[in-house]
């Protein structure tokens, strides 16, 4: 067992220290409120409210002390890197909840205090305990100073231990690169190529963009505007092109119909006077 405690770092034995003065801090303030609650004689005949206000006025929360100090070493502890075998987390979280714990209990002091300092007396009848004045003055100050001042203490300890509970991940170990047959490590690479006197490979070819070619001369005028070769087709494109939406398309369009007739039989002297006649409206 010596050897064992030995081997412990100074963390990880301060706070097995630390722990153990918390678990003695908790027997020595059971211990205190057991006596607190029987230090009056004839308590035990009153009322639980009663007996619960004249316990908590009798009650001192210096019994606690042991257990703040345990607190606070064992806050310390963790944070320069405490282990506790294993049970970091753990331990934090249960010391912090009894801290918290603590606190309540010291608002629980301060307020039967006060309630008993205003009213002067606990109980009624002839088993009512009454204090004078300046018993109530100062034993009420003694426990509002106490209470304000380790609920600080417990509250900053208890709250922060979570905070310290877990350890910082140590960052990854990169794996060792085995050194070649040839027994020599690998020199660093600084992402350099090395220099030699092979001559450098010529660059790649460069595509040539290919020239669009010209369209030709037939292609670039569309059909519509090619010559008529028949006075009818040139009479059309006129009616198409002027006539079709002017005052004197009735008249074209009776010229026009004369004019496929006359195609159709066979008379090229009307069709071209037709033609001609369509042309000059």
């Amino acid at each position: 067992m010596i050897e064992r405690v030995r081997e412990l770092s100074f963390a990880d034995a301060l706070a097995v220290a630390a722990t153990g003065l918390v678990a003695a801090g908790l027997v020595v303030t059971g211990d205190g409120l057991v006596a607190a609650a029987q230090r009056t004689p004839g308590s035990s005949a009153m009322n639980w409210h009663d007996r619960l206000l004249l316990g908590l006025w009798n009650f001192r929360l210096e019994h606690a002390l042991w257990f703040t100090i345990g607190l606070l070493t064992l806050w310390f502890a963790l944070a320069i890197g405490a282990t506790l075998l294993g049970r970091r987390e753990q331990a934090a979280r249960l010391v912090g909840g009894i801290a918290v714990g603590f606190v309540l209990l010291a608002a629980a002091v301060a307020l039967g205090s006060t309630i008993v300092a205003l009213a002067g007396s606990v109980g009624s009848g002839p088993l009512q305990v009454t204090f004078t004045r300046n018993e109530r003055i100062f034993t009420w100050l003694l426990q509002v100073a106490t209470a304000a001042a380790l609920s600080a203490a417990w509250l900053l300890a208890g709250s922060r231990l979570g905070e310290v509970a877990p350890l910082a991940t140590a960052p990854a170990a990169q794996p060792e690169v085995d050194a070649e047959p040839g027994g020599e490590d690998d020199e660093p690479d600084d992402g350099l190529d090395e220099l030699d006197d092979e001559p450098l490979p010529p660059p790649p070819p460069v595509p040539l963009r290919e020239r669009p070619q010209a369209p030709s001369p037939a292609a670039a005028v569309p059909p519509a505007a090619e010559e008529p070769a028949t006075p009818g087709a040139a009479a059309r494109r006129a009616f198409r092109e002027r006539l079709a939406f002017s005052p004197k398309k009735d008249d074209a369009q009776r010229l026009l119909d004369e004019l496929a007739r006359a195609e159709h039989e066979g008379r090229e002297q009307d069709v071209a006077r037709l033609a001609e006649q369509i042309d000059a409206m």
